[in-house]
């Protein structure tokens, strides 16, 4: 049993410390993001409960963080990342569409206006994603065009 409040505790300062590198450091922030109950983000928050479905898809996408990393703690030694990352730019091209991809879904069933921080919050993520991506596509550019060079040298 103390495994399990253990796992919960790392769980919800995982969250704490995901959510404060992207910028978020409220629960009530967070919940209005990812349009879900403060209540739910509060027990995520005190390690009660975890995400899961589309709103863990949405979360991971907001925080650019991976699944095992926030509810397993795997991999705990590395940093959250905010870059892409340089040694597997397909999988940072992946990840950062994903979180470009996730906003527009939060965004396209929105029935309210979205208050002035919030979009704020949204547009300063989606920028770091549309960067991160331009980097990755252009690390994928150059390895493609090392690997083109190569095969026309074996042909030659």
């Amino acid at each position: 049993m103390v495994k399990k409040e253990q796992n919960a505790k790392e769980f919800a300062r995982r969250l704490k410390e995901a959510a404060g590198e992207a910028g978020i450091y409220s629960p009530r922030e967070l919940a209005r993001l990812l349009d879900v109950q403060l209540q739910t983000v509060k027990q995520w928050y005190n390690g009660s409960s975890s995400p899961n479905g589309k709103n863990l898809t949405n979360l991971l996408a907001l925080l650019r963080v991976d699944s095992d990393w926030l509810l397993e703690g795997r991999n705990s030694e590395e940093s959250v990342e905010t870059t892409a990352v340089a040694s597997n730019p397909a999988e940072a091209f992946r990840d950062a569409i994903a979180v470009i991809n996730g906003m527009g879904g939060l965004l396209s069933g929105r029935t309210v206006d979205i208050a002035l921080a919030d979009a704020n919050k949204i547009g300063r993520t989606i920028g770091k994603a549309s960067h991160n991506a331009e980097q990755a596509f252009q690390q994928l550019a150059k390895l493609y065009a090392a690997k083109c060079k190569s095969q026309e040298k074996e042909s030659a």
